[in-house]
């Protein structure tokens, strides 16, 4: 039964992390694409407004 709960535990654990690496990697994807969108907007005014 000990080992039974230790392993339950472990498992636990590594998918807890597993779908934690996972949301992170997403948020990041996420986070550079839209400051990239964002950034070539803002880029693209300030060159307007250099003319």
């Amino acid at each position: 039964m000990k080992q039974f709960k230790q392993l339950a535990y472990w498992i636990k654990r590594k998918l807890i992390l597993i779908i934690t690496a996972i949301m992170l990697g997403m948020s990041n994807a996420i986070y550079d694409e839209d400051k990239m969108i964002n950034g070539n907007q803002i880029h693209t005014e300030q060159e307007h407004k250099k003319d």
